[in-house]
């Protein structure tokens, strides 16, 4: 009987650690991290708006990705780490690259190729206007970006 309670226990463990093992990373805040149509973005100085089309954000485990899918602009997607502020009431976007299939290039985004996507530096810090998880705003000193969840 002894054999057969050893036997359970070691089945048991080695059970616990395949489930242990299966555990994906969780976002730090639903509300924001995902996949996110830039819908519009709205530049301050002038007030003007610029609508997008097929322009995306994937916001996942400190990193975006901006990219336009199947657009007929050609704007190059982009690789960038994503921060979160002490509160969460602030995001900041820095260190782009240029996106090669699965990687980023190695190789630095050049400004001017950010611009369509609504980022005017390369390290941009974005008030959470709003992110209930279905449409997400972001607000930083060049514009304001509307999105919506897919």
């Amino acid at each position: 009987m002894g054999k057969g309670f050893y036997k359970i226990g070691i089945v048991g463990w080695m059970v616990l650690l395949l489930l242990m093992g299966g555990c994906k990373k969780a976002p730090i805040n639903d509300k924001i991290e995902g996949m996110w149509k830039l819908e519009e973005f709205t530049t301050h100085e002038d007030g003007k708006t610029h609508p997008c089309e097929r322009i995306y954000y994937s916001i996942q485990l400190w990193v975006v990705d901006v990219a336009e899918k199947q657009g007929a602009h050609g704007y190059k997607p982009s690789v960038g780490r994503f921060m979160y502020g002490e509160d969460e009431k602030t995001v900041t976007m820095k260190d782009f690259h240029y996106r090669d299939w699965t990687t980023d290039s190695k190789e630095a985004t050049a400004l001017e190729d950010l611009i369509p996507y609504g980022i005017n530096s390369l390290e941009t810090t974005f008030e959470v206007v709003k992110a209930d998880g279905k449409s997400l705003i972001l607000r930083s000193d060049y514009a304001t970006l509307r999105f919506t969840g897919f």
